[in-house]
Order: structure tokens, then sequence, then C-alpha cells
């Protein structure tokens, strides 16, 4: 009603000219059929149920989706048809409004603004509330998209289901919806959705799909989502003025960039998928940007916008988050400084076997290059500059080892000196391996034994005919008797090794797993000279083979654009040694400004590729 309180002044109360309208508004706010069953879910764990089935299903050619929970019911203290009339006719206010913050970071309370329901229009034309409290009897709230009507009754024509309950169903799945809402895709939306909140409840959430054929999963157990990486030695959380952000990242593997991303929630339910995503301040930079963090920032506090449910309100807690949040960034940067030096320790102490394996199989795939002659290792030249202190490969002789190791040397011969026994050996029982696995590099061979024996444990040397087999199709055997010689292929693989021992009509079997490690070239791991590094700033060459070593100059514009990122730092000495090796292959005057030219290119571009 509006007022007059001075000349010229007019004063009143918004309404609005239609609440329909509103409401049409207000429903139509949500057009994700994932996040509108979420909010649907969200009510019965804020009900604190500890079972929640989801059931997707068809009934005489109708498509529909089905929430049952055991909670504590639609408004409990009303009666049902009240509580039923009452949520119908409150559109807009919700019992759970009127909690303080404390309260609802201790009850885990989402909803509060009591337009959930609406979301259904998103899902499905028909909506049914069903709802028992005790030994009430079970009634029933009917809404449809677009129209303004309502209707509650007793429900009738189904068999009585004791206790609490509250069912939800939508029937009449808009197409989208049908195709989004599928049992799989329900089940990784919501582990990921309300991981916070599943996390902190003692709740079952299982997801029935009555729809899915084939080998389609049918009966699903949504469990929280679990974060990959390693877990970052930060605070649990950041304190501010409006409670604390709680803070829980990993960081992934280097190779693992572009692809994390921290999201945003509030009380355990996103807000945000990405932090950058942030409207309120731009995090569009390091380390958020990086792909190599994920996990999750909770932040109670939050004011989340109603309909949609996705971003905040942009009031005094959330620009307290935004100092939370650059706070937390000084911490990760000096994370991520130790994190680079350690990576970029281990990557300088692995830097020969970084290079054989790189050029392991050009050996095999381009025979017409030509390798560079092994370094005696008295004349191994040391690494200075701005290198690293990587030792040079060296050769030592291994003593034999015991028949029960793994990875045995082609020369290992299982021989053991003839005894005389008094009484001669049982029949056949038992049948050994020698050794009882195997790991054999590709393309090499390696020997292996069988021993029969009695109950009494005693070998049995002769009358036993032996059967070899193996399962693997790249690999084979050589029997010989008793013993057997293992060839193995040239790709890695690991298979299974069986051998029958006959003696007559009794019988005796063992098997041993073999293992193929990747082959391995010898002109290749010879001819891998050790990078010496030498810092000439002045210098106009990368690398370049001086008195019978390879030189790489540290002190290069090059060099040091590669030396930022460990990776890059190999890729770099992998071009620069691929140059050398076509040189050293195919010399001409030429060809060596060409090269250099192509290292340089290849320098400035993987920059762009990490």
């Amino acid at each position: 009603m509006a007022t007059r309180r001075k000349a010229g002044t007019i004063t009143g109360t918004l309404k609005p000219a239609d609440p329909f309208e509103l409401i049409r508004w207000l429903a139509r706010s949500q057009n994700d059929p994932r996040k509108a069953l979420a909010e649907l879910v969200q009510n019965s764990l804020d009900a604190r149920a500890t079972r929640v089935e989801i059931t997707r299903f068809r009934e005489r050619g109708v498509t529909g989706l089905r929430i049952h929970d055991n909670g504590s019911g639609v408004v409990p203290e009303m009666s049902r048809e009240d509580a039923l009339k009452h949520i119908a006719t409150n559109v807009g206010h919700s019992r759970k409004r009127g909690i303080t913050l404390a309260e609802r970071r201790e009850l885990m309370l989402q909803g509060k603004y009591g337009i959930g329901l609406l979301g259904f229009w998103s899902i499905g034309r028909q909506f049914e509330m069903r709802s028992q409290v005790g030994s009430s009897g079970a009634w029933v709230l009917h809404l449809t998209e677009d129209e303004p009507r309502f209707e509650v009754e007793r429900l009738r024509g189904r068999l009585p289901i004791e206790g609490t309950w509250t069912e939800v169903i939508v029937r009449h799945l808009h197409r989208s919806a049908f195709v989004t809402l599928g049992g799989r895709r329900i089940a990784d939306y919501l582990a990921a959705e309300l991981r916070g909140q599943l996390l902190m409840r003692p709740v079952d959430l299982i997801v029935h799909d009555k729809v899915a054929r084939g080998r389609a999963a049918k009966v699903m157990r949504v469990e929280p989502m679990r974060y990959e990486g390693q877990p970052l030695a930060l605070p649990d959380s950041i304190a501010t003025p409006h409670g604390p952000v709680k803070v829980e990242l990993y960081l992934l593997p280097e190779h693992g960039a572009d692809r994390g991303r921290v999201t945003v929630a509030a009380t355990g339910t996103i807000v945000y998928d990405d932090l950058i995503d942030y409207a309120v301040a731009d995090f569009r930079h390091s380390p958020w940007t990086s792909g190599r963090i994920t996990g999750v920032l909770d932040f109670a506090a939050f004011e989340v916008a109603p309909g949609t449910r996705r971003g905040v309100l942009p009031n005094d807690a959330a620009q307290s988050f935004v100092t939370a949040v650059e706070a937390l960034e000084e911490l990760l940067r000096s994370v991520f400084a130790e994190e680079e030096l350690r990576l970029s320790s281990a990557l300088e102490a692995d830097l020969m076997k970084q290079l054989q394996r790189a050029f392991r199989d050009l050996p095999r795939m381009a025979p017409e290059y030509d390798f560079f002659a092994p370094e005696p290792e008295s004349e191994s030249a040391p690494i200075t500059g701005a290198g690293s202190d990587v030792d040079g490969p060296t050769t030592a002789s291994a003593p034999p080892r015991s028949e029960g190791s793994v990875g045995e040397s082609p020369e290992t011969e299982y021989e053991e000196p003839p005894t005389r026994e008094l009484f001669p050996p049982g029949p056949l029982a038992v049948l050994e391996l020698v050794p009882p696995a195997l790991k054999v590099p590709g393309l090499q061979t390696r020997r292996i034994r069988a021993r029969a024996f009695d109950l009494a444990g005693k070998e049995i040397a002769e009358g036993v005919v032996f059967e070899w087999s193996c399962d693997s199709t790249t690999s084979r055997i050589e029997p010989d008797g008793s013993r057997a010689r293992v060839f193995a292929g040239f790709d890695a693989e690991t298979f299974r090794l069986t051998v029958v021992g006959h003696q007559g009509e009794r019988h005796a079997t063992s098997e041993a797993i073999v293992e193929v490690t990747e082959a391995v070239d010898a002109r290749a791991e010879a001819g891998i000279p050790q990078p010496e590094f030498v810092n000439e700033a002045t210098g106009n060459w990368r690398s370049r083979f001086y008195d019978g070593r390879w030189q790489v100059n540290a002190g290069h514009r090059d060099y040091l654009i590669s030396a930022e990122s460990p990776r890059r730092k190999l890729r770099y000495l992998t071009a620069l040694l691929a140059k050398e090796i076509v040189l050293h292959s195919f010399p001409h005057p030429q060809h060596g400004a060409v090269l250099e030219r192509m290292v340089e290119v290849l320098t400035i571009t993987d920059r762009r590729i990490g």
C-alpha cells in the first residue's frame, strides 16, 4: 500500500503484479537437471536421512525419477496435509532460513530460499511429493510444470510403508533430462557435487537404473569423489571474520597439468566448479591456472545465489574469502618452489638414464645412424658450470645370484654337486621351478630349471618327463628336459610359464611368472655421451664435441630458457644430442647451421607445451 509522507514523495512496499510470473521466473532460472536433482537430494540430507535411494524408471511408456529417503519428514510437527499445503503456498520462504550461521554449519544445512522444489521444471512435467511421519498415513502433493494449481490428497492405491519417509517422483521427463540423468551420470555427478556433504554425513546414497540395458550398471553406490595427487602441506583451514575457510588441496604431477582445478563449496555443496570463475575477485593467475592444483575450498558463510545455486552474493563474507585465498597463494608459491627444486634434483640425478631411454629405439628403427664411441671410464669428463652432478654409466660384474633370485644372468647354471642317497626317492609328488620368477630384458634369454620331489622332499633325478608351455604370443621357450631357455620378445609384458612333470600315471605342475622388461640396445646404452656443461655466455654455440667430449653451453640463451623446467631441459638436451647424432652420421658443412636453427625453433615453441 502506497502512502504520502511529504509533498512529491510516495513510499510503499514492493509486490509482484503477477505472483505466478515470479514463480515461473524462479523455476526457469534452474536450467541444469543435474543440479535440480542435487537440490532434491540435498533436501533429504537436510532432513538427516541415513539412506537415500534414487531410481530411474519407465512405467507404461512414461519415464520418471524417484527420490526416496528415511529422513525426519516434511515439516514433521504439522499434519501431513497441512505440511504439504505449507510447502505449496510458501514458495520463497524456508523454515531453514531463520537458522543462524553457526547452527547451519553444525547441522550442515543448505536450502534456505524455499524454491528448490521448483527445479523439477527442468527435469519433467509432473511432480509428486509423498510424505508420512510415523503412523499418520501418507499424503501426496501434486504439482504440474507451468501451472499455478496444486493438489494435496491422501495417498491411495499402494501398499502402506511403515515409519517416517519422504518420496519425490518426477514423471514425463524431458528428453534432454532423460539423457543427462543416466544412472552412471547421476552417480558421478552427485559424487562430486555433494562430496563434502557425503563425507560429513553417515548416509547411504544409492542409484537404481531400471532403464539401463545390456552390461550397464543397474545399481550404484555414490561414493564421495577422491582427489588425485599428493596432499599439500597446508593448514586445514584459514580463519576469517565470518568463519573458517576449509582447505583441501592436492598437487598433481607435472604431466597432469591443464587438468587440475580447485572447486569452491558452501557447506559441502559446490557453488563454483573452478576458483578462476569466482566473480567477486580475479583469480585467473598462477598458481590457480597452472593445472597442477586440485581440491576444494569450503566456506559456510557464503550467501549462495538462489535458483541456479551457482555463484555467491558479493557481500562482506565473499570478500573475506578473497582475503583468505590471497593468503593461501603465498603458502602455495613456497610449496611450488620446493616441489620444483625436488623435481629438478630428481631429474638431474637421472639425466643419463633419461637420455638413454629417449634414444633406446633409434638403433632398431633407424640403423643408418651412428652412435658415438663409448668413453673409457678413466677419461669420463666431469660436469662443470651450471649443470648437474651426474656420474656417467658404469659397469661392474655382479656376483652370481642364488637360485631363488628373480633376474638371473645368462651364464648362471643350476648345477648342484651329486649326492648319494641310501634309499631311492619315492614317486613324484611335487614340482618346483628355479627360480620361481624371472625378469628378462627384451630380446635377451634366461634359463630356468624344473626340480621334482617325492612326498619326503627327496629330489627325483631321473624318470620324470617334463612338458613346458607359456601363454605369451611374443616370447617363447626352448625346452631341454628338466631345463628350458626363455627367449624374451621385444615388447614389455608379463606372462605365465608352466611345466608339467609326468612319471607314469602320476603328474605334478608348477608355474612361474616371467616379466619381460623394456628392450635395451647395447649400442644406444654405450653411445650416449655424458654431457659436460660449460658456462660460456658470450659463445654462440649450443653444443659441440670437443676433445672427444660432448659439451653443452649452459650460458646460451636457449639453455637458460629450457632450464626453467626440468622436463623442458631434458627435451632441450635430447634435441641437442639428436643434432649431434645426425651430424656425426651424415657430416656435411651446411647441415650444422640448418640443425642449429631447428633447435632454436624447438626451444622457443617448447615453452608453450610445458
